[in-house]
């Protein structure tokens, strides 16, 4: 197993073995913003918060905007769904006493999350109507 990391972006790493078992603790919705900075009412994506068995820390991954995660409550052990990919970034800064400080993170994008064991639910078949013999 390898990471493709081109652009600062890893796609195809092995998420159970990265985060191991995964718990939903929220999700926040994030509005865009315009021109003069005031946020609009258009979701621009989800952050949800996820507790990871593996880090045993709380991690942040990004869904699509109007990905629908009602069904899901605390602390149910959920898994990504979709393409999931990871982006290195990093942030320098000047702190106290003007030292340069940087903080570095990656962060992680899905399509959405659905509770582990949970099936995506179908449409129940219409019943064939009864066709009548013609003579």
């Amino acid at each position: 197993m390898g990471l493709t990391f081109e652009n600062n972006m890893i796609e195809n790493f092995d998420v159970q073995a990265t985060f191991g078992m995964m718990n939903f603790l929220e999700v926040v919705a994030i509005n865009e913003r315009d021109g003069e900075n005031n946020v609009t009412e258009e979701v621009r994506e989800q952050r949800v918060t996820v507790y990871s068995s593996k880090l045993n820390d709380q991690v942040e991954i990004v869904i699509d905007p109007y990905y629908d995660v009602s069904g899901i409550n605390y602390d149910d052990e959920i898994e990504l769904t979709g393409n999931v990919t990871a982006r290195g970034w990093l942030y320098t800064f000047k702190g106290y006493n003007d030292n340069v400080q940087t903080e570095q993170a990656f962060k992680v994008r899905a399509a959405g999350i659905k509770k582990v064991g949970a099936v995506k639910q179908t449409q129940a078949p219409q019943p064939k109507e009864k066709q009548e013999n013609k003579q």
